[in-house]
């Protein structure tokens, strides 16, 4: 009895030390499956000869096209020694950690993994710059993953030009929804889009990745601003498919290094300036070897739907919950679907009326030419399309998850199979055009200037008219010339650089370059007190003096966030002596002043997310160049701060409000009416128990086992279909912000 008490104890123990995967509440693209303890030699897999297998392609970023897609297929990673060519705007090599704070923010919370402990914890942006930039690091920690898209770090980065012709977020998904979202966190309530476009991951020397596939089946694109990298890299066939998902539910990654277990494992290091592209379903690790900084993105595309199915059939298997799997994975399928439709055969299936106001320009979609719809699609998008109808028809009808924009998904279907038979025989020649089939709904990145009225007035001053001397205060914020955006010359590349003359266009937006927006706009000597009426150096406001101009003390004054009151705290004090002010630490001179602190104790309205909303606001509206002329008469030392008002932002509407898109969509649960009532009579067993769906198919082969041998035996159409029932009970996710041990990576790190 004694032996047997022993021995269960001691399985308990054993099993107690397995390291079983867990999932983070991040929608991640970097490193969220962290095995920080592994028994294996890590050191002995960095030098082993057994990974020196190149699977990686080298080339130049000018042949990274669309056509090299339509001809190649995605299907083997490419590395590219620099980013000429592909279009990709990046911060510069100055650009650091506390760069990156100063555009979040210092308030922000970011999950940081203790790789030693495979603890989770959470840390504000400001101490995790703090443990980053420290000389001495008694822990080893990594940042999982930050999605940063609306935030001022937003504008310092552009994805490649390929990927913004490919992904579905900006060719498949309603406009609206991403033109709605305000939310610079990845809160799943708040989500209007599937937010994994742009990351920053933050890595010190020594953190390990595990392997693992990026969430749905995404691909990658991931450049090296700073540091290194090393990737493990393994193609996903069907028996190292398999064999992952065996490895992930046995709950012995940390006994087992994966890279031993398969045929075939290469190795390849990404250095400083590297751009790489990793394929949809490719297994990989990374090791990193020096302190990282790194940007990335995740997208979905035409051109990898099947391995993308493939991938999303996989966490199934391994029970990835829903909250930690590609966002709107399934609606995405469905706004593909009724893209193609629409791109191909000119007939749309969006509800529009009730979702678009007058200022939409996609109210009513405009009606396709006999030019535009004579396109051919490649083998790989025919077959892709075939697989995502037998994907939705395989799952339950309470998670096929019909977007309620899409009223009449059995009409779609039915479309779809018209698709099918007409690009069937396309000639996959004819098809390689150099032009996406499903083109960018609108090019964020890249829109077209506003167009404005132009005066019919003289431009600039008379001949022999002096300029007119500014007249009363300026509130306005001036460059603090030390940051890296004000160091750095203009992009020549951007919208803004596009309209200034000196690049050759007519001068019309006024504005800086976007790489050249300063992060730390300081006060102008003008600027005064509104209590006192004295300037930051407590000096009356009178014209700049070259005393002006060397002041090294940082100005007295202070404005807030929520009042724009700018005022000496000592003076506010005065009048508010039992509140004190909070100081912002994102922006220099900025805080939440003591009238607005007791109103906001008494009231209780204001969030931080409120606050920090209001600073880059701010930040945006107060941005301006100063130019200092020196007056002719030098003898006086007379200087006279001229400001140049071309920063100054114009209003735009280019923000649609649509009616009902400031909501998150909802969409509808009980989806029966889509299919016919005796669909259970249909056996797509052979779709689900074959093994060349499992598998990533040869291009060239006949993907028509994704049906039955004859298209028309299956009936897509339910003609009378019952009307859906609302619901919104599309997923219920918890706290999305929350991020647990071990959690797998869903992204490139």
């Amino acid at each position: 009895m004694e032996e047997d008490v022993t021995s269960k104890r001691a399985t308990r123990r054993l099993r107690d030390r397995k390291n079983p995967k867990f999932y983070t509440d991040d929608w991640a693209l970097g490193e969220d499956e962290i095995d920080g303890y592994h028994s294996f030699p890590l050191e002995e897999k960095l030098e082993s000869d057994q990974f020196n297998h190149s699977f990686v392609k080298k080339m130049n970023g000018s042949d990274l096209t669309i056509a090299y897609f339509q001809e190649h297929g995605f299907n083997t990673p490419l590395l590219f020694d620099d980013k000429a060519g592909l279009d990709l705007r990046l911060p510069s090599p100055n650009f650091t950690v506390n760069d990156v704070r100063m555009c979040v923010g210092s308030r922000r919370l970011i999950d940081v993994v203790d790789v030693t402990t495979q603890k989770n914890i959470e840390m504000s942006m400001k101490d995790w710059q703090k443990y980053y930039e420290s000389t001495s690091k008694d822990r080893l920690l990594n940042v999982i993953s930050l999605e940063f898209s609306h935030t001022k770090l937003e504008n310092y980065v552009q994805t490649p030009k390929v990927v913004r012709l490919l992904d579905w977020v900006d060719c498949v998904w309603p406009r609206h929804f991403k033109e709605a979202q305000i939310e610079a966190t990845n809160v799943v309530d708040e989500m209007k889009y599937p937010k994994v476009q742009k990351y920053v991951l933050m890595s010190v020397k020594g953190c390990y990745t595990d392997f693992h596939i990026d969430f749905g089946g995404t691909s990658v694109w991931y450049h090296i601003l700073r540091g290194s990298k090393i990737f493990w890299l393994i193609p996903p066939t069907e028996d190292n498919l398999v064999l992952y998902e065996k490895w992930v539910l046995s709950g012995k990654q940390g006994d087992v290094f994966f890279g031993d277990i398969v045929k075939k494992c290469g190795r390849v290091t990404l250095a400083t300036g590297s751009t790489f592209f990793i394929p949809s379903g490719w297994i990989h690790a990374v090791y990193t070897p020096l302190d990282s900084l790194v940007f990335g993105g995740n997208f979905l595309h035409s051109f990898g739907i099947e391995m993308q199915l493939r991938i999303a059939q996989i966490e199934e298997k391994t029970h990835v919950p829903q909250k930690f799997r590609y966002p709107f994975f399934t609606e995405m399928l469905w706004y593909g679907l009724e893209r193609y439709v629409y791109n191909c055969l000119g007939v749309s299936h969006l509800c529009n009326e009730d979702y678009y106001d007058d200022d939409v320009s996609a109210k009513v979609e405009p009606q396709k030419t006999e030019t535009e719809l004579n396109v051919n699609l490649t083998q790989i998008e025919v077959s892709g399309i075939k697989g995502i109808v037998i994907y939705l028809f395989s799952l339950p009808y309470n998670k096929r998850s019909v977007p309620e924009l899409i009223q009449n998904p059995a009409s779609l279907i039915k479309e779809v199979k018209v698709l099918l038979e007409k690009h069937r025989p396309d000639s996959q020649k004819l098809a390689i055009t150099g032009k996406a089939v499903l083109p960018p709904l609108a090019d964020i990145n890249d829109a077209d200037i506003p167009k404005r009225k132009i005066s019919s007035a003289p431009v600039g001053r008379p001949p022999g008219q002096k300029r007119k001397r500014v007249v009363g205060v300026r509130r306005r914020r001036v460059r603090c010339r030390k940051c890296e955006p004000c160091l750095r010359s203009d992009c020549g590349e951007c919208n803004h650089c596009a309209d200034m003359v000196k690049y050759g266009g007519p001068g019309r937006m006024k504005q800086t370059c976007v790489m050249r927006k300063c992060l730390q706009p300081m006060f102008s000597p003008t600027s005064t007190c509104t209590v006192c009426g004295l300037n930051g150096w407590w000096e009356k406001p009178v014209l700049l003096t070259a005393k002006m101009l060397e002041q090294t003390a940082p100005s007295a004054l202070m404005e807030c966030v929520l009042c724009h009151e700018i005022t000496h705290p000592n003076c506010w004090k005065k009048l508010y002596p039992d509140v004190e002010g909070v100081v912002n630490e994102d922006l220099p001179n900025s805080w939440e002043c003591s009238k607005c602190t007791k109103h906001v104790k008494r009231e209780g309205v204001v969030k931080e997310e409120d606050v920090k909303r209001e600073i880059e606001d701010d930040v945006k509206e107060e941005e301006i160049e100063v130019e200092y002329v020196l007056k002719e008469d030098m003898e006086d030392m007379d200087l006279v701060g001229e400001v140049e008002d071309y920063n100054k932002p114009h209003s735009s509407s280019a923000y649609h409000r649509a009616t009902n898109v400031n909501s998150r969509p909802s969409y509808s649960q009980n989806v029966e009416y889509v299919f016919k009532d005796q669909m259970e009579d249909i056996d797509f067993e052979e779709y689900q128990n074959a093994t060349n769906i499992n598998s990533r198919p040869s291009y060239s082969q006949d993907v028509d086992y994704v049906f039955k041998d004859q298209m028309d035996d299956i009936d897509f159409v339910n003609e009378e279909y019952e009307e859906p029932h609302s619901s919104s009970a599309y997923h219920s996710i918890s706290n999305i912000n929350q991020r647990s041990t071990h959690s797998k990576e869903n992204g490139q790190d």
